[in-house]
């Protein structure tokens, strides 16, 4: 899993509670680095904060989606702001979720176990289908 949050105190508090439920994350504080790790070390499930330094997590969605390597990871955006503009604009930039900051840890647990499970559960479909 990748953390992508510029908030040491928010990265360091997510990323505790990721581990403590068996989770290998690996962490970014910008969205430059973000697509370093992502297409690096290819990850499963990214969660990606959309106001970031630099390069945001706008750009950094649409730049994983368009990589082979991560084009199938789960993405879930979130951020402080709110309104179905950004809720809108993130899932076209390829984020499978939104949540609102603040979110709590469990919630984000949550929500990254049942879209992995969802991609899990259509590529079974995908492998039975195609036999």
């Amino acid at each position: 899993m990748l953390l992508v949050e510029d908030d040491d105190n928010l990265r360091e508090l997510f990323a505790s509670e990721l581990v403590g439920s068996g989770f290998m994350v690996l962490e970014a504080t910008d969205g430059s680095t973000a697509i370093d790790k992502a297409t690096r070390f290819t990850p499963h499930a990214i969660v990606l904060d959309l106001m970031l330094p630099g390069v945001d997590g706008f750009k950094v969605a649409r730049r994983l989606r368009a990589d082979d390597r991560t084009a199938d990871a789960v993405i879930i955006a979130f951020t402080g702001l709110m309104s179905e503009s950004m809720r809108g604009l993130a899932l076209a930039a390829g984020c499978d979720a939104f949540m609102r900051k603040p979110v709590l840890p469990a919630a984000l647990i949550g929500e990254v176990v049942r879209l992995l499970a969802s991609r899990r559960a259509a590529a079974d479909m995908t492998r039975v289908t195609s036999r």
